[in-house]
């Protein structure tokens, strides 16, 4: 009986192992296919990564590019530009009008300010008369209808030819040469 009872135990043991090994196959299996179903999923959401990635780059580049370039913008838009242009000048002008009539007053010979400022405003100067003034002066004559240049050069030539008087405030009325002239007379 005994050896009844042990085969009887093998034989318990034995299907026991037979399911476990079965369950453990179905185990790997389901664990297989359970690692390449992940696998798809992390292989597709780096592609969606990639395809976002990719597009944001270019968009971020054509905005870049676009305002890099900035003489296709003058282009677009000349007036605005200009008007922009003109903005910072007297921001800039002023500034340095200010720091230069304040070297002055030190009674520095010629500041290194006042050479900056020399030198800057002769060069703005060639900018503005090459590049800026022909477009600005096209589009306020299509704009407006007259010629911006022109009235330009009326005012500079009526600014040079009819110097402003000086004014008599700071000078002594005539009633008090008067007494002064009778003082004069008194005394001989």
């Amino acid at each position: 009986m005994t050896t009844r009872k042990g085969s009887a135990r093998g034989k318990v043991a034995e299907a026991a192992r037979d399911e476990a090994d079965e369950s453990s196959e179905m185990g790997k299996a389901e664990l297989e296919r359970q690692l390449a179903e992940t696998r798809e999923s992390l292989s597709q959401t780096v592609h969606e990564i990639r395809e976002t990635v990719t597009g944001q780059y270019e968009a971020v580049r054509e905005t870049v590019t676009g305002v890099i370039d900035y003489r296709e913008q003058f282009q677009k838009e000349p007036l605005v530009w200009s008007l922009g242009a003109l903005s910072a000048g007297f921001a800039l002008g002023y500034t340095l009008g200010y720091a230069h009539k304040n070297s002055k007053t030190s009674k520095a010979k010629h500041s290194q300010i006042a050479a900056f400022a020399d030198s800057l405003a002769g060069e703005l100067s060639t900018v503005g008369k090459t590049f800026v003034m022909p477009t600005l002066n096209y589009k306020i004559k299509e704009l407006f209808g007259f010629d911006f240049a022109d009235v330009l050069n009326d005012m500079g030539k009526a600014k040079t030819a009819s110097p402003k008087r000086k004014t008599t405030k700071g000078l002594p009325r005539k009633r008090a040469t008067r007494k002064v002239a009778k003082k004069k007379t008194a005394g001989k």
